[in-house]
């Protein structure tokens, strides 16, 4: 398994270096523009020759539905899904007339649920204790991204077909939390109520960034399209990120419902776009 996650880690950074050299190899022609001619008061005419970028820019947001996976759609029992943001800019670069290439900076939260069962003995009195668990990961990621488009479009607008890598570095991680605790041989009073009961919750939340590798990698695959308004262009993104490599560091044998399965956080991305 090891020897598989060096393979795919060492693939998708060779990946991460030669896409931009890909890229700048195949655009090159395109920075040469066709000479353009304005004709003088005096009715001669002058040549000349102007230079601009196919590049459009801007700014970026979204929302993300990210959850723990063992694959591809693979999830694991007690295992749930959570909801983040995606907030940053892009930069766009027309390679053909219906071939872009794109890059993203975001700041994205990514993450998932996961239930953990473990056992306690306090006072001679042994408990089980279930904690369900919302982990938020605070990752900035870089996607670099093709953007396949129709010859024509449909009604002024562009639909898009989307795939590329992505590469994240992971900077925080919190989990916020409800721990209960079951008593067999007792039970716990209640304070407020002044009743017996065999159980009690408690709500909180903590740092597990140590619990999480720093670089995660992914592959994206989706839809978008491009709808011009005016001097400026909407994009609207809709696409799956699926995490290449495990994320999480090791497992902890006091917890019954984990075992040695690496986790993988698998995202879905609504984003909406404007070109300035």
């Amino acid at each position: 398994m090891t020897k598989l996650i060096n393979q795919t880690r060492r693939k998708v950074r060779r990946m991460m270096l030669v896409l931009p050299l890909a890229v700048c190899f195949i655009a090159s022609p395109v920075f040469a523009q066709d000479e353009s001619s304005s004709t003088s008061s005096d009715g001669s005419s002058e040549s000349g020759s102007s230079f601009s970028l196919p590049l459009e820019y801007g700014p970026k947001i979204g929302l993300t539905s990210s959850g723990f996976y063992q694959g591809f759609m693979t999830g694991r029992e007690h295992t749930g899904s959570v909801t983040g943001v995606a907030i940053g800019g892009f930069a766009t670069y027309s390679l053909l007339d219906f071939l872009d290439v794109s890059a993203e900076l975001l700041y994205m939260q990514q993450g998932g649920t996961r239930v953990e069962l473990k056992e306690s003995i306090v006072d001679e009195s042994s408990s089980n204790i279930a904690i369900t668990g919302n982990v938020k990961l605070h990752n900035i990621e870089f996607p670099v991204l093709l953007r396949a488009s129709l010859p024509n479009p449909v009604m002024g607008i562009r639909p898009q077909l989307i795939v590329g890598p992505s590469i994240g570095f992971n900077f925080a991680a919190t989990q916020s939390q409800d721990i209960t605790y079951f008593i067999e041989d007792g039970v716990i009073s209640d304070d407020r109520t002044g009743r017996a009961q065999f159980s009690v919750t408690d709500s909180g939340s903590e740092d597990v960034r140590s619990e999480y590798r720093s670089m995660q990698y992914g592959l994206n695959i989706g839809l978008g399209a491009e709808i011009p308004t005016g001097s400026s262009t909407f994009l609207f993104d809709v696409r799956y990120r699926y995490g290449l490599n495990p994320i999480n560091n090791g497992f902890d044998p006091n917890d019954l419902l984990r075992d040695a399965t690496d986790l993988r956080s698998n995202s879905f991305i609504f984003s909406v776009g404007l070109t300035l």
